[in-house]
């Protein structure tokens, strides 16, 4: 038993050494928009590892239309290829959407660890159609999948993407961290400050005003519930290329509706906290089953503070009530009636932290 001890610790002290002088560089477009770095580089502070969550020099956008995104999103890739080409770490984690990012890893022949969030190829497909982008996109995602050294998840749901290429595969969740994903402002305080009038319910939608997550069906929704009841408020936070539509449904109903447009992510506690039903509208896709509470962020912010989640668009789950489009008026109400169960609240630091040390212990053995 002692020389089984003696080996466990000598195996932690070589750990140690090996972490010692590791530089992890983390790559995504907009790392301060994607709590997951943050959330990363808490699991690492106390580890002697040097994390770097790299910040792209140039980021410009002219405009909304389709041209404009991609002339927009050329100049911005192309800069940002340059910078992560020149840029050294002894590890590189890559977050895929978009896939193109791991092409100067892949020619400099550098380690990285995929962290594979969906299927960034289908994604352009629903949003440019089948055509050359979402072939380009195909291929860069096999080349991404095939070269990592470690492929991480958010989501069990994504399993079968990567299943045939043949690497280590490890789910951590979008869990938010315990320990700051709290209000700063009581439920009551905010609500007043925010025109809440006694008696109303305030239904919540977080994300990106984008087609993907669903935001264009919202006005129909909204609809169909102001003419079944009054006392309902809709607060809407994000920005995307579909604000115009919660501009104008918000001049439609001035009384109903509160566009707040972006928001700092501490302040995101406040408004679920002090909200009475959150719901997560998607189109039913080919690719709908693949997201839910572990890798769909928002809905695991909702279940931090227990609100009763109404979804369509995405897997089943146990932690909200998922009804086809047509019916989430009807499930909304039924929230509002306390007819839907209160899910349960994860967290990032019980849940997801070790299992990052793990992902790194893998990638140096």
């Amino acid at each position: 038993m002692k020389t089984l001890t003696s080996r466990k610790n000598l195996a932690c002290v070589q750990q140690a050494v090996r972490y010692l002088s590791l530089k992890v560089v983390y790559v995504t477009l907009y790392p301060e928009k994607y709590p997951r770095v943050r959330k990363i580089a808490t699991a690492l502070k106390d580890e002697n590892i040097v994390f770097q969550a790299l910040i792209p020099r140039i980021r410009i956008r002219l405009g909304d239309r389709k041209i404009a995104r991609l002339v927009s999103a050329l100049i911005s890739y192309t800069s940002f290829l340059l910078q992560i080409f020149f840029t050294h770490a002894d590890l590189y984690w890559v977050a895929n959407s978009p896939d193109i990012f791991v092409v100067p890893l892949i020619v400099k022949k550098a380690n990285y660890i995929l962290d594979y969030r969906g299927p960034w190829p289908l994604e352009i497909q629903l949003e440019f159609g089948l055509g050359a982008l979402s072939r380009i996109a195909g291929f860069l995602a096999f080349i991404a999948l095939k070269n990592a050294g470690v492929i991480t998840l958010p989501s069990s749901t994504l399993t079968k993407d990567v299943q045939n290429f043949g690497k280590k595969v490890y789910v951590i969740p979008n869990y938010p961290l315990k320990g700051n994903f709290k209000p700063n402002v009581s439920y009551a305080q905010f609500r007043k400050q925010n025109d809440v009038k006694e008696g109303q319910k305030v239904i919540l939608f977080v994300g990106m005003l984008s087609r993907v997550e669903g935001f264009d069906i919202l006005p129909s929704i909204m609809e169909e519930l102001m003419s079944r009841r009054e006392n309902l408020v809709l607060w809407i936070v994000g920005d995307g290329v579909l604000a115009p539509l919660a501009q104008e449904l918000e001049r439609k109903f001035p009384k109903k509706v509160k566009f707040f447009g972006w928001r700092p992510y501490k302040e995101i506690p406040n408004f679920i906290n002090a909200t009475d039903v959150c719901i997560v509208p998607r189109h039913k896709t080919p690719f709908s089953n693949r997201y839910n509470e572990e890798n769909v962020q928002k809905i695991s912010e909702y279940m931090f503070f227990e609100k009763p989640i109404v979804a369509c668009g995405i897997a089943p789950s146990s932690q909200y009530l998922l009804v086809g489009l047509p019916d989430m008026a009807n499930g909304i109400l039924q929230a509002l009636e306390g007819k839907v169960p209160k899910p349960t609240p994860r967290n990032w630091e019980d849940e997801c932290k070790e299992k990052v040390l793990e992902v790194l212990s893998s990638v140096e053995s």
